[in-house]
């Protein structure tokens, strides 16, 4: 794995090109120099052993389960050891408490392929029995998925932004094993120096802060992702969801041009511009479409902060000489209009059940419920470089609890939101970007910006 989160092919980049989540979390710093090997029967090893690489359960088992995964999310990637290492470990458990059956591993290797071919075979009642699931596709298989509610422990425990996503009519529809979220990233002793210590929490601070280190420190004061892509919008979106706004209803329709929806899109590019114009951001944030090119400006000097992902602690770390230098950089919640809201956006996976028969759908069960139990939870977002969607996995598990960056997570995730999984998103995405792109560099005012992106968007959805 690179330090930007690339793993057999698939980077973050090129995840949330796809309209993925980006919940393939780089792999943490502590972790980086692991090198252990898989443990006795993985690969292509005995035609009886329990875990193969694409095998899960002994040979001879009468009854085949069939899931669909990503390479990257199994036993058999080589990029991360220890994840892959936690993946046999669950595989293995799995296979012993079912010796009457076995699961076929299929991989899949294109993030809206794989989405538009689960469609379509579920659609004709062909559906793997379990498939990895992107927390963002989950809305498009309600009809599909088995209820998996058996397999969550503790409602209670589980972040609101996973229960409005994966709760329907009172029925979980799949197991979100792994999360992530956006925050502000800064330099500690630039903001001891020009701000008491204390982050920004509005943009009004933020301008004034980054202002005054621009001016007497000669470097950008503040940068984000703001090139044709993904992140341009979904980073950024938090600031649109903190002020109340919604990108559509409940029957999926675009509302960005109603009332305070329309005020609240409004007054982020009017945020856009007001960065540029400040000088507080470079006007070359406009073709910054790497969340590693951020992490290469903040490590060169060339910024105080910027609005990134929570992995990028991590990878921070990993491309540091010292402690002392990575320990500069800390976390906050991301700064809004005012300092009284709140919100961040989130991602990552899930494990959906599509089985129909009642003895393989408790076996599929069984899988997804491995990624639910808290114990477990810990163990594969401490290797993988996830947050957990569980509450208490920061709370009990001591890599977690004793970590003050995953403590500022674990408090940015209660007011985690995550993409509506509806088709006229990408639409929306898409006008976001572009949008963001002419008011960046100076083409188009925050008004015919927003006016022409709601009348595109409108268009498309009526279209």
């Amino acid at each position: 794995m690179t330090t930007d989160g690339r793993k057999n092919g698939l980077t973050r980049r090129t995840a949330l090109k796809l309209g993925s989540t980006a919940g393939t979390g780089a792999l943490l710093g502590s972790l980086a120099g692991c090198t252990e090997s898989l443990g006795g029967g993985s690969g292509g090893g005995s035609s009886n052993a329990l875990v193969t690489e694409n095998r899960i359960g002994s040979s001879d088992a009468g009854t085949e389960l069939v899931h669909w995964l990503l390479p990257d999310a199994s036993h058999s990637q080589d990029d991360n050891p220890a994840l892959a290492k936690v993946y046999e470990e669950f595989f293995r458990t799995w296979a012993e408490n079912h010796s009457d059956a076995k699961i076929k591993l299929e991989y899949q290797t294109n993030l809206e392929q794989m989405k538009t071919k689960l469609l379509q075979v579920a659609a004709k009642g062909s559906a793997p029995s379990m498939a990895q699931v992107d927390s963002f596709w989950v809305p498009n298989f309600t009809r599909h998925l088995q209820p998996a509610t058996a397999a969550i422990e503790d409602e209670d425990d589980w972040y609101p932004f996973v229960k409005d996503v994966i709760v329907e009519n009172g029925e979980w529809q799949a197991v979100w094993k792994n999360t992530d979220c956006r925050a502000l990233f800064y330099r500690q002793d630039l903001i001891d120096k020009y701000n008491d210590g204390e982050p920004p929490r509005t943009w009004d601070e933020l301008v004034r802060v980054g202002t005054e280190i621009k001016e007497r420190e000669g470097m950008a004061g503040y940068m984000y992702n703001g090139g044709k892509w993904e992140a341009t919008t979904f980073d950024n979106l938090a600031m649109f969801w903190a002020q109340g706004g919604d990108l559509v209803d409940d029957q999926g329709t675009p509302v960005l041009g109603e009332g305070k929806n329309k005020e609240a899109l409004l007054n982020v590019f009017k945020f856009f511009e007001r960065t540029i114009d400040s000088g507080v951001t470079p006007q070359r944030v406009a073709n910054i479409n790497d969340y590693g090119l951020l992490r290469q400006a903040a490590l060169n000097g060339e910024t105080a902060m910027f609005l990134g992902g929570n992995w990028q602690i991590a990878t921070i770390k990993q491309n540091v000489d010292s402690e002392e230098e990575w320990k500069k950089w800390q976390v906050a919640e991301i700064p809004q209009m005012t300092a009284d809201i709140s919100a961040t956006g989130t991602g990552g996976w899930t494990v959906g059940v599509f089985e129909q028969d009642e003895e393989k759908r408790q076996a599929a069960l069984d899988y997804a419920g491995l990624f639910a139990k808290r114990e477990n939870m810990g163990k594969f977002c401490k290797a993988g470089g996830y947050l957990p969607t569980r509450k208490s996995v920061f709370e009990e598990v001591s890599y977690f609890s004793e970590d003050p960056y995953m403590q500022v997570f674990k408090k940015l995730l209660e007011n985690g939101r995550a993409r509506p999984g509806v088709p006229i998103y990408l639409t929306i995405s898409s006008e976001w970007q572009t949008a963001a792109g002419k008011v960046l560099t100076g083409q188009a005012s925050p008004k015919k910006a927003v006016e022409t992106m709601i009348r595109n968007v409108n268009a498309e959805y009526q279209g």
